[in-house]
């Protein structure tokens, strides 16, 4: 698959690409939003970032919070790029007492295929801030003991978790969660793909590009059959 990687000022970039190894990803900083045509990608992962809090900054994040509420990809938010899917869609952004930096145990409350039949796991996290209310389109997924760590919008493509997967792969299970996620986008991807297939012909002799309502469309029609 291709991934587009949006850099928020993330520390931990090489692991992140380290975990897409077997993709192909390219990488653009936040500030360079709109020089890549993200319809060009199956997959956009939000990056974290230590440079400034999404809190108070988001006319620095404008484009970012435009693709995030625009783009029809399917979209993976890891730590700042949580926070900054939360605060676009009206979440409540609290600052803790102290920063969270280190293994922490994550309980699942709603199951999903992202987390297979995983009902707790272990994951890395770094971060000074929590959501505390919940989007109003979005399931929380998963808590700890500082509030929610995974969110899930109800009808998009759009998952989100305040931890760092691609962080100690060896001691916790972040990056199975994050795998998961795009197994889940590769399955899509090839059923999108076989759908236009078996739409090509009429599609060339029209000479016209499927839309992704087109194809939504055409899924609507096959499950009805």
């Amino acid at each position: 698959m291709k991934v587009l990687i949006i850099d928020n000022g993330t520390s931990y970039l090489q692991q992140l690409k380290n975990l897409l190894s077997k993709h192909t990803s390219q990488v653009i900083k936040y500030s360079e939003i709109g020089s890549v045509d993200p319809n060009d990608f199956d997959a956009i992962i939000l990056s974290g970032g230590h440079v400034f809090a999404v809190e108070g900054h988001t006319a620095q994040l404008e484009k970012e919070i435009d693709l995030i509420k625009e783009s029809t990809r399917p979209i993976f938010g890891i730590c700042f790029g949580f926070e900054v899917i939360a605060q676009a869609f009206g979440a409540k952004l609290e600052l803790m007492k102290s920063k969270e930096r280190g293994i922490l145990d994550i309980e699942v409350i709603e199951s999903d295929d992202i987390f297979l039949n995983i009902n707790s796991f272990q994951v890395f996290e770094s971060h000074r801030w929590v959501v505390k209310e919940l989007p109003k389109d979005f399931i929380s997924l998963a808590r700890s003991k500082d509030g929610i760590e995974a969110i899930k919008h109800k009808t998009r493509p759009v998952y989100a978790v305040q931890f760092h997967p691609e962080m100690f792969t060896e001691e916790s299970c972040g990056d199975e969660v994050f795998n998961n996620f795009l197994n889940i986008i590769q399955k899509e991807s090839l059923r999108r793909a076989t759908l236009i297939a078996s739409a090509g012909a009429s599609t060339r002799l029209a000479g016209s590009k499927l839309s992704d309502d087109q194809v939504e469309e055409i899924s609507k029609s096959s499950e009805r059959k």
